[in-house]
């Protein structure tokens, strides 16, 4: 009988320190997160021009304009396709660079992401 107590015993005693030690305020503070930028795509402009960001960060582009649009890097890094009006194109710039784009339907419309490091 006593066996039993003490068996009995530890096993509620090891449920109270694993409830106890999954239940203190050990939580592990989040990473903040990398801010990232907006283009917007409009009187057949990227405005901003130029977007300057950390490494690990992304873009947003959105096409205000009622012609469609691209945002298509010169290296073959990005390219967001045909955006129609408020489409939306993102994308993460994980290493450092200038990274130069156009629209592909209207040549005249070019400018760059800078990508800096942290």
């Amino acid at each position: 009988m006593k066996k039993k107590f003490v068996y009995l015993s530890l096993i509620v005693l090891s449920g109270i320190i694993l409830i106890y030690s999954c239940s203190t305020n050990t939580a592990v503070k989040p990473v903040a997160s990398v801010p990232a930028a907006t283009v917007a795509i409009q009187n057949f402009a990227f405005v901003p021009d130029t977007v300057r960001i950390k490494a690990g960060s992304s873009v947003t582009w959105t096409n205000k304009d009622s012609a469609p649009h691209t945002a298509t890097s010169l290296t073959s890094v990005f390219d967001s396709g045909s955006l129609s009006t408020n489409g939306t194109f993102n994308f993460v710039f994980s290493n450092a660079g200038t990274y130069s784009y156009h629209c592909l339907i209207h040549s005249m419309m070019k400018t760059a992401v800078v990508v800096v490091t942290n």
